[in-house]
């Protein structure tokens, strides 16, 4: 007779690093296989590799942070966005002598280093913000695992509930 295994999830860290993988991975296989220059393709899939990575990190981190109360946080995020797009679009322009294929893969790459650029300044800030205020941040997970910040329960450098 079989005995039935209990499922056990997968551990976050595992998962965490296999999404990034698979994204990097995927990022950079696909500029490769449109632009055909595999400097371009790697150091794009790095990028976003870094990115994602970061973004996981922030989430586990401060799960809260994504969210804004109002305009106050959310003007920041919008130049950040736009500021990216612009640089995609109209800084990796058609009027640049390269053809459409290596214009997707440095637009792709723009946004990459616009991601993890962004998502490390705001790491950056917020471990700040956690060593001034006397909390265990030191780089490492711990004193973060019961869900609560140094910014409150909520995470979001705000008081309350």
């Amino acid at each position: 007779m079989l005995q039935r295994v209990p499922h056990v999830g997968m551990d976050r860290s595992t998962r965490d690093i296999l999404i990034t993988l698979v994204v990097g991975g995927g990022v950079a296989a696909g500029v490769y296989e449109i632009a055909g220059y595999p400097s371009l393709a790697g150091v794009t899939g790095l990028c976003w590799a870094g990115g994602i990575a970061l973004a996981l990190r922030l989430d586990h981190l401060y799960p809260a942070y994504w969210t804004g109360e109002g305009w106050a946080d959310r003007r920041w995020r919008g130049l950040a966005g736009g500021t990216f797009a612009l640089a995609a679009t109209i800084g990796v322009s058609p009027l640049l002598p390269v053809t459409n294929e290596v214009r997707f893969g440095l637009g792709t790459l723009v946004v990459g280093v616009a991601f993890v650029t962004h998502l490390a300044g705001m790491l950056a800030v917020l471990e700040r913000t956690d060593i001034e205020t006397g909390a265990a941040s030191s780089g490492s997970d711990e004193g973060q695992q019961s869900g609560d910040t140094a910014h409150g329960s909520r995470g979001d450098g705000l008081e309350g509930p």
